[in-house]
């Protein structure tokens, strides 16, 4: 028997209608080294060409029609290449530059020329014309992408601001409606022959629709648990402050509900996919996730978009959807509307409710047969609870020992923030010392903290500091104190000073910190002073 080859069966399947007629074998995939040196050429390649039209043009690209002209020609020429059936691998990675470069021009000209929605309108209509005209899905998940942020971006930025994020709140379940219903859409007519090419085009626009509402979810929730301490210095701690858009105006209700909502229809998806899901025993870890819906504006979009990519099988995007629940979720530590107290009440009724409830449907089983543990393992259990409370209470000793021996120190204090409901209620703190440098610079490892040599006046209060280098001896009469490292930078002990919750007009009088020091640079935080040094409640 002669198998055919493949050159053949293409040849029958274009014959009878399975295949369109500009079907081609596809080439052979090329290993990635080879596909990032191409890119990184194709982008580099653009750098030469902007200079060319910056040069070209010039002022002209400020006034008249020459953005336009400009940016349709570079759209023109990058979907041209695409669509290209052989264009080669480097004008296809060149492609994508121009199409940045076309969207750029066209975007800078519109917002110019036109009102605010009226560009942004404009914008929506020209994703539209791209999502018709470019060839890759991935490419379309971009322009979705894109498509979710100018739908947003709609409601101008600062009526967000000024009207507590409430309006922010509305757009974003309008635009996750929109893509909701356009979901259940295609997928309907993808159920058809008729409505499936259709459904294949838009498929990943919607997806990219989905992944673009997510980091605004995450923004909108503000900073999660432990991400800051996690990120330590640099840029990657400051870009996680800048998530702290969580603020409430007066409509606080009809988000909340809209999340409720969106988190009941994404479990109802679920359910129906999955007929596992619908026992009586899942009623109640439901109503608690309706319950942090409610408190958690975010949490039930996510929920909703969890639910429908399971459902359709868009592993990328559930996971995605996950990662800003959990996001959302850990939000609820920062929640500054909220006392500690009533955060810590709700997570706590949440957990016992839902651990009792687990636990009085499980199915019972006999109790397996207890074994002693025999030999040293007996004994480990205990030895490690000895030694952690050993461990514990030398260190306690040891700052008793500190505060009862150690010279009273008081050092000003400048203003940094007043007030931050993260840990209950504490005060951050900044001393006045002259300029440290930053942790990275002077340390290393197996090397001795940083000391300052002070100089102390007859009532206690610091006078004069200076940096001491690392075999100096300290002069006659100055005090010595060891710097701690604090988010990559250097400080006395602790740059925060915790209080109990309700006493934070007290702690605004503080204007000097109280210090225990001993003669070696050893230092402890005892408390806070006002102006006359008097210690602060």
């Amino acid at each position: 028997m002669i198998t055919p080859s493949r050159t053949d069966w293409m040849a029958q399947a274009r014959q009878q209608g399975l295949l369109p007629p500009e079907a081609r074998r596809p080439e052979a995939e090329q290993p990635w080294p080879v596909k990032l040196l191409t890119a990184l050429g194709a982008w580099l390649a653009v750098i030469p060409f902007l200079i060319f039209l910056a040069l070209l043009f010039g002022r002209a690209w400020d006034r008249g029609p020459t953005a336009y002209l400009i940016g349709l020609v570079l759209l023109a020429g990058g979907v041209g290449l695409l669509r290209a059936g052989r264009s080669g691998r480097f004008l296809e990675q060149l492609a994508l530059p121009l199409l940045l470069l076309g969207l750029g021009s066209l975007g800078y000209a519109l917002a110019r020329d036109l009102p605010y929605r009226a560009a942004l309108g404009m914008g929506l209509l020209a994703c539209g014309g791209l999502v018709l005209a470019l060839p890759r899905h991935w490419l379309r998940l971009i322009v979705g992408m894109a498509g979710a942020w100018l739908s947003l971006a709609l409601v101008p930025g600062h009526r967000w601001f000024n009207e507590g994020l409430g309006l922010a709140w509305w757009s974003v379940y309008l635009a996750l409606g929109a893509w909701a219903l356009a979901q259940a859409w295609v997928h309907a007519q993808g159920l058809q022959a008729k409505g499936a090419g259709l459904a294949a085009l838009l498929e990943p626009v919607l997806r990219g629709w989905a992944l673009g509402l997510l980091p605004v979810l995450a923004w909108l929730s503000g900073p999660t648990f432990m991400m800051g301490g996690a990120l330590g210095a640099g840029l990657a701690r400051e870009l996680h402050a800048t998530f702290g858009a969580q603020l409430w105006g007066s409509g606080r209700l009809g988000p909340a509900a809209l999340s409720v909502l969106a988190a009941g229809l994404g479990m109802l998806a679920l359910a129906r996919a999955w007929p596992a899901l619908q026992r009586p025993r899942l009623l109640v870890p439901g109503a608690i996730l309706l319950g942090l819906a409610f408190v958690l504006p975010a949490l039930g979009a996510c929920l909703l978009i969890l639910g429908l990519a399971m459902v359709r099988g868009r592993g990328v995007l559930a996971l995605s959807a996950a990662g800003v629940a959990l996001w959302v979720l850990g939000s609820f530590y920062y929640r500054l509307d909220l006392p500690l107290s009533d955060k810590a009440l709700v997570l706590a009724a949440a957990g016992a409710v839902l651990g009792a409830w687990l636990w009085l449907t499980a199915a019972r089983r006999p109790p397996a047969a207890f074994t002693a543990p025999a030999g040293a393992a007996r004994w480990a259990f205990p030895l490690c609870g000895v030694m952690s409370l050993g461990l514990v209470n030398g260190l306690i000793w040891q700052k008793e020992q500190l505060i009862a021996q150690g010279r009273p120190l008081f050092v000003k204090l400048v203003p940094m923030d007043p007030r931050s409901l993260i840990q209950g209620d504490y005060m951050r703190i900044n001393y006045a010392l002259p300029p440290l440098p930053m942790v990275a610079e002077i340390a290393a490892p197996w090397q001795p903290r940083p000391r300052l040599e002070v100089q102390v006046d007859a009532r206690g209060v610091l006078t004069d500091a200076r940096l001491l280098g690392p075999q100096a001896a300290p002069a006659p009469g100055t005090q010595l104190l060891e710097l701690s490292p604090v988010n990559g930078r250097w400080t006395l002990v602790s740059d925060a000073w915790y209080f109990q919750e309700g006493q934070e007009p007290l702690f605004r009088a503080a204007a000097y910190g109280e210090f225990r020091a001993l003669p070696d640079g050893r230092a402890l935080l005892v408390g806070l002073a006002d102006k006359n040094l008097r210690r602060l409640p």
